[in-house]
């Protein structure tokens, strides 16, 4: 899958649910999860690692455009910072 930066011509949830249909099922429950346990639940690569321990195919190396809302994204500028240029 092609992914650049954060925000410019990468995957959404509904692309990777091409691949793997219960990302997004997947996502919820474990944001919900870590939330639960003080972790960082807009941590991509815990979330990664989450997926594919559980069997499910790679997500690759950035978030999806659409994994943290563009408000929180705007706030948080050191999360943009960490995925770009992946």
């Amino acid at each position: 899958m092609a992914q650049t930066t954060v925000g410019a011509s990468m995957s959404t949830f509904e692309t990777l649910g091409q691949e793997n249909p219960n990302i997004r099922e997947q996502y919820d429950e474990w944001r919900e999860q870590a939330a639960a346990n003080g972790e960082d639940s807009t941590d991509w690569d815990a979330f990664r690692d989450h997926v594919m321990a559980i069997g499910a195919p790679d997500p690759g190396m950035a978030p999806p455009d659409d994994f943290v809302g563009e408000e929180w994204r705007a706030e948080n500028p050191d999360w943009e910072a960490r995925y770009a240029g992946r």
